[in-house]
Protein backbone atom coordinates (compact mmCIF):
# COMPACT_ATOMS: atom_id res chain seq x y z
CA UNK A 1 0.00 0.00 0.00
CA UNK A 2 1.85 3.26 -1.18
CA UNK A 3 1.29 6.85 0.89
CA UNK A 4 -2.04 8.25 0.51
CA UNK A 5 -0.51 11.11 -1.66
CA UNK A 6 1.30 8.67 -3.91
CA UNK A 7 -2.61 6.84 -4.50
CA UNK A 8 -3.86 10.52 -5.47
CA UNK A 9 -1.78 11.24 -7.18
CA UNK A 10 -1.61 7.97 -9.63
CA UNK A 11 -5.44 8.60 -9.53
CA UNK A 12 -5.22 12.26 -10.91
CA UNK A 13 -2.86 10.95 -13.69
CA UNK A 14 -4.89 8.11 -14.94
CA UNK A 15 -8.02 10.56 -15.00
CA UNK A 16 -6.41 13.23 -16.71
CA UNK A 17 -3.71 11.63 -18.67
CA UNK A 18 -5.51 8.34 -20.67
CA UNK A 19 -1.99 7.65 -21.67
CA UNK A 20 -0.62 7.21 -18.28
CA UNK A 21 -3.34 5.01 -17.98
CA UNK A 22 -2.45 2.62 -20.51
CA UNK A 23 1.08 2.95 -18.97
CA UNK A 24 -0.31 1.55 -15.94
CA UNK A 25 -2.07 -1.14 -17.79
CA UNK A 26 1.52 -2.08 -19.56
CA UNK A 27 3.14 -2.06 -16.31
CA UNK A 28 0.46 -4.59 -14.74
CA UNK A 29 1.16 -6.72 -18.20
CA UNK A 30 4.53 -6.94 -17.75
CA UNK A 31 4.81 -7.64 -14.20
CA UNK A 32 2.63 -10.70 -15.03
CA UNK A 33 5.47 -12.48 -17.07
CA UNK A 34 7.53 -13.06 -13.58
CA UNK A 35 6.56 -16.51 -12.13
CA UNK A 36 3.82 -16.33 -9.76
CA UNK A 37 6.15 -17.83 -6.95
CA UNK A 38 8.36 -14.38 -6.66
CA UNK A 39 7.31 -11.88 -4.38
CA UNK A 40 8.23 -8.35 -5.66
CA UNK A 41 7.78 -5.20 -4.39
CA UNK A 42 8.65 -2.17 -5.70
CA UNK A 43 8.52 2.10 -6.23
CA UNK A 44 9.16 3.81 -9.07
CA UNK A 45 9.07 7.85 -9.16
CA UNK A 46 10.43 10.68 -10.23
CA UNK A 47 13.02 13.22 -9.04
CA UNK A 48 9.97 15.25 -7.04
CA UNK A 49 8.25 12.04 -5.82
CA UNK A 50 5.95 11.38 -8.00
CA UNK A 51 4.90 7.91 -8.55
CA UNK A 52 5.21 6.33 -11.82
CA UNK A 53 4.57 2.43 -10.66
CA UNK A 54 4.79 1.13 -7.80
CA UNK A 55 3.53 -3.04 -6.51
CA UNK A 56 3.24 -3.53 -2.63
CA UNK A 57 5.32 -0.32 -1.78
CA UNK A 58 4.15 -0.67 1.45
CA UNK A 59 5.39 -3.66 2.54
CA UNK A 60 8.01 -3.98 5.49
CA UNK A 61 10.70 -6.20 4.76
CA UNK A 62 13.83 -7.55 6.10
CA UNK A 63 16.43 -4.90 4.96
CA UNK A 64 19.60 -6.51 4.55
CA UNK A 65 22.09 -4.19 3.57
CA UNK A 66 19.80 -1.22 2.39
CA UNK A 67 19.85 -0.24 6.12
CA UNK A 68 23.39 1.52 5.09
CA UNK A 69 22.10 4.40 3.32
CA UNK A 70 20.19 5.66 6.36
CA UNK A 71 23.07 5.00 8.26
CA UNK A 72 25.46 6.67 6.03
CA UNK A 73 23.21 10.10 5.92
CA UNK A 74 23.05 9.92 9.73
CA UNK A 75 26.78 10.01 9.49
CA UNK A 76 27.23 13.02 7.35
CA UNK A 77 24.71 15.03 9.35
CA UNK A 78 27.04 14.39 12.56
CA UNK A 79 29.91 15.24 9.99
CA UNK A 80 27.86 18.58 9.14
CA UNK A 81 27.30 19.08 12.84
CA UNK A 82 30.81 18.60 13.12
CA UNK A 83 30.48 15.83 15.96
CA UNK A 84 32.22 13.69 13.80
CA UNK A 85 35.17 14.22 11.04
CA UNK A 86 35.55 11.83 7.80
CA UNK A 87 39.55 11.82 7.93
CA UNK A 88 40.13 11.02 11.63
CA UNK A 89 41.03 7.59 12.17
CA UNK A 90 39.70 4.70 14.23
CA UNK A 91 42.38 2.29 15.50
CA UNK A 92 40.62 -1.47 14.34
CA UNK A 93 40.00 -3.98 17.08
CA UNK A 94 40.03 -7.62 17.02
CA UNK A 95 36.33 -7.54 18.44
CA UNK A 96 35.20 -4.81 15.39
CA UNK A 97 36.05 -8.47 13.14
CA UNK A 98 32.36 -10.00 11.86
CA UNK A 99 32.46 -12.14 8.60
CA UNK A 100 30.38 -11.79 5.30
CA UNK A 101 31.17 -9.02 2.68
CA UNK A 102 34.15 -6.99 3.34
CA UNK A 103 37.87 -7.02 3.47
CA UNK A 104 38.43 -5.18 6.99
CA UNK A 105 38.08 -8.41 8.79
CA UNK A 106 41.28 -9.74 7.30
CA UNK A 107 43.21 -6.43 8.20
CA UNK A 108 45.63 -6.69 11.51
CA UNK A 109 44.55 -5.60 14.47
CA UNK A 110 45.77 -1.76 14.89
CA UNK A 111 45.23 -1.14 11.96
CA UNK A 112 44.76 2.89 11.30
CA UNK A 113 41.87 3.55 8.86
CA UNK A 114 39.96 6.88 8.83
CA UNK A 115 35.75 7.20 8.67
CA UNK A 116 36.13 8.16 5.36
CA UNK A 117 37.27 4.95 4.40
CA UNK A 118 34.77 2.91 6.46
CA UNK A 119 32.02 4.80 5.12
CA UNK A 120 33.21 4.74 1.73
CA UNK A 121 33.76 0.85 2.12
CA UNK A 122 30.33 0.46 3.88
CA UNK A 123 28.63 1.18 0.61
CA UNK A 124 31.41 0.29 -2.10
CA UNK A 125 31.62 -3.70 -1.33
CA UNK A 126 28.93 -3.66 2.10
CA UNK A 127 31.91 -3.94 4.08
CA UNK A 128 30.04 -5.75 7.58
CA UNK A 129 33.06 -4.73 9.90
CA UNK A 130 32.65 -1.23 8.89
CA UNK A 131 29.22 -0.63 9.06
CA UNK A 132 29.37 -2.29 12.51
CA UNK A 133 32.12 0.23 13.67
CA UNK A 134 30.08 3.21 12.47
CA UNK A 135 26.63 1.80 14.13
CA UNK A 136 28.69 1.55 17.56
CA UNK A 137 29.94 5.52 16.82
CA UNK A 138 26.97 7.11 15.69
CA UNK A 139 24.99 5.45 18.07
CA UNK A 140 22.12 2.95 17.40
CA UNK A 141 19.78 5.06 19.21
CA UNK A 142 21.19 7.81 17.01
CA UNK A 143 20.34 6.27 13.93
CA UNK A 144 16.31 5.20 15.25
CA UNK A 145 16.11 8.86 16.51
CA UNK A 146 16.81 9.86 12.83
CA UNK A 147 14.21 7.55 11.28
CA UNK A 148 11.34 8.03 14.21
CA UNK A 149 12.39 12.04 13.58
CA UNK A 150 11.32 11.91 9.88
CA UNK A 151 8.48 9.73 10.28
CA UNK A 152 10.04 6.82 9.21
CA UNK A 153 8.30 4.16 10.49
CA UNK A 154 8.71 1.22 8.43
CA UNK A 155 12.49 1.69 8.19
CA UNK A 156 14.42 -0.23 11.45
CA UNK A 157 17.99 -0.46 12.58
CA UNK A 158 17.55 -2.99 15.48
CA UNK A 159 20.94 -5.08 15.25
CA UNK A 160 24.41 -4.86 14.16
CA UNK A 161 25.45 -6.43 11.28
CA UNK A 162 25.92 -10.78 11.18
CA UNK A 163 24.20 -10.68 14.77
CA UNK A 164 22.61 -14.13 14.61
CA UNK A 165 21.51 -14.28 18.12
CA UNK A 166 19.56 -11.13 17.54
CA UNK A 167 17.74 -12.48 14.74
CA UNK A 168 16.96 -15.46 16.39
CA UNK A 169 15.45 -13.30 18.97
CA UNK A 170 13.23 -11.36 16.31
CA UNK A 171 15.13 -8.34 16.35
CA UNK A 172 15.49 -7.67 12.40
CA UNK A 173 16.19 -4.71 10.01
CA UNK A 174 13.51 -3.45 8.03
CA UNK A 175 12.59 -0.67 5.22
CA UNK A 176 9.95 -0.42 2.60
CA UNK A 177 10.19 0.78 -1.26
CA UNK A 178 7.63 3.60 -0.04
CA UNK A 179 10.03 4.49 2.88
CA UNK A 180 13.64 4.01 1.36
CA UNK A 181 12.61 5.80 -1.88
CA UNK A 182 11.23 8.83 0.13
CA UNK A 183 14.98 8.63 1.84
CA UNK A 184 16.80 8.89 -1.51
CA UNK A 185 14.09 11.29 -3.04
CA UNK A 186 15.04 13.83 0.13
CA UNK A 187 18.77 12.97 -0.41
CA UNK A 188 19.10 13.78 -3.80
CA UNK A 189 17.11 17.08 -3.28
CA UNK A 190 19.09 18.31 -0.64
CA UNK A 191 16.51 18.40 2.20
CA UNK A 192 18.85 17.07 5.42
CA UNK A 193 22.63 17.66 4.48
CA UNK A 194 24.87 20.80 2.94
CA UNK A 195 25.92 20.02 -0.85
CA UNK A 196 29.49 18.94 0.10
CA UNK A 197 28.44 16.02 2.31
CA UNK A 198 25.66 14.98 -0.63
CA UNK A 199 27.60 14.95 -3.24
CA UNK A 200 30.02 12.88 -1.02
CA UNK A 201 26.68 10.62 -0.52
CA UNK A 202 26.46 10.37 -4.01
CA UNK A 203 30.09 9.61 -4.48
CA UNK A 204 29.83 7.07 -2.88
CA UNK A 205 26.74 5.53 -3.96
CA UNK A 206 28.00 5.73 -7.52
CA UNK A 207 30.66 3.69 -6.64
CA UNK A 208 28.69 0.41 -5.17
CA UNK A 209 30.54 -2.62 -6.30
CA UNK A 210 27.58 -4.86 -6.75
CA UNK A 211 25.80 -4.07 -10.13
CA UNK A 212 24.26 -7.25 -10.93
CA UNK A 213 20.47 -6.32 -9.92
CA UNK A 214 19.14 -2.87 -11.46
CA UNK A 215 22.43 -1.67 -13.36
CA UNK A 216 23.07 -5.29 -14.90
CA UNK A 217 20.77 -4.83 -17.85
CA UNK A 218 20.74 -0.71 -18.17
CA UNK A 219 22.69 0.45 -21.12
CA UNK A 220 26.20 0.72 -21.06
CA UNK A 221 27.88 3.89 -19.25
CA UNK A 222 24.53 4.19 -17.62
CA UNK A 223 25.35 5.68 -13.71
CA UNK A 224 23.27 4.31 -11.19
CA UNK A 225 24.00 5.47 -7.63
CA UNK A 226 22.08 2.64 -5.37
CA UNK A 227 23.14 0.08 -2.51
CA UNK A 228 22.06 -3.20 -2.75
CA UNK A 229 21.18 -5.65 -0.24
CA UNK A 230 21.20 -9.76 0.29
CA UNK A 231 19.74 -12.45 2.75
CA UNK A 232 19.14 -15.40 1.87
CA UNK A 233 15.11 -14.64 1.85
CA UNK A 234 15.59 -11.39 0.44
CA UNK A 235 16.96 -9.69 -2.61
CA UNK A 236 17.05 -6.00 -2.92
CA UNK A 237 17.78 -2.90 -4.21
CA UNK A 238 17.24 0.96 -4.21
CA UNK A 239 18.96 3.84 -5.84
CA UNK A 240 18.53 6.70 -8.51
CA UNK A 241 19.28 5.94 -12.12
CA UNK A 242 20.69 8.93 -13.46
CA UNK A 243 19.50 9.11 -17.01
CA UNK A 244 18.18 12.08 -18.92
CA UNK A 245 15.58 12.48 -16.32
CA UNK A 246 16.15 11.01 -12.79
CA UNK A 247 14.50 8.05 -11.31
CA UNK A 248 14.52 6.81 -7.77
CA UNK A 249 13.63 2.87 -8.01
CA UNK A 250 13.43 -0.04 -5.04
CA UNK A 251 13.04 -3.31 -6.10
CA UNK A 252 12.87 -6.61 -3.31
CA UNK A 253 12.17 -9.85 -4.25
CA UNK A 254 12.04 -12.47 -2.20
CA UNK A 255 10.28 -16.46 -2.17
CA UNK A 256 12.93 -16.89 -5.43
CA UNK A 257 14.48 -20.21 -6.29
CA UNK A 258 17.60 -18.59 -6.88
CA UNK A 259 19.96 -15.06 -6.54
CA UNK A 260 20.32 -15.23 -10.25
CA UNK A 261 16.31 -15.39 -10.81
CA UNK A 262 16.08 -12.40 -8.08
CA UNK A 263 18.45 -10.72 -9.63
CA UNK A 264 17.31 -11.28 -12.81
CA UNK A 265 13.92 -9.76 -12.34
CA UNK A 266 15.58 -6.48 -10.39
CA UNK A 267 17.61 -6.05 -13.69
CA UNK A 268 14.56 -6.46 -16.17
CA UNK A 269 12.38 -3.97 -14.20
CA UNK A 270 14.89 -1.03 -13.96
CA UNK A 271 15.86 -1.66 -17.42
CA UNK A 272 11.84 -0.76 -18.26
CA UNK A 273 11.62 1.55 -15.78
CA UNK A 274 14.71 3.47 -17.53
CA UNK A 275 13.00 2.87 -21.10
CA UNK A 276 9.95 4.02 -19.79
CA UNK A 277 10.46 7.05 -17.88
CA UNK A 278 14.20 7.15 -17.54
CA UNK A 279 14.75 9.23 -21.09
Amino acid sequence: MIHPRGIKSLFLLMLLFPGFASAQKDWQDFMKQFPDHLDISLLIQDETGEPLFQQHAGKRIPSASIIKIPILISLMEKVDEEHMHLDSLYTLQASDKVGGAGELQHLPEGSRITFRYLAEEMIRISDNTATNILIRTIEMDYIQHWLREYGYEDTQLNRIMMDFKAIEEGRQNYTSPQEINDILIKLWNGAWLNENSRAEIMHWLKGCADNSTIPSQLPAGTVVAHKTGTLDYVRGDAGIILGDKPLILSVFVEKFDSMEEAESAIGQIALKAFRDFGR
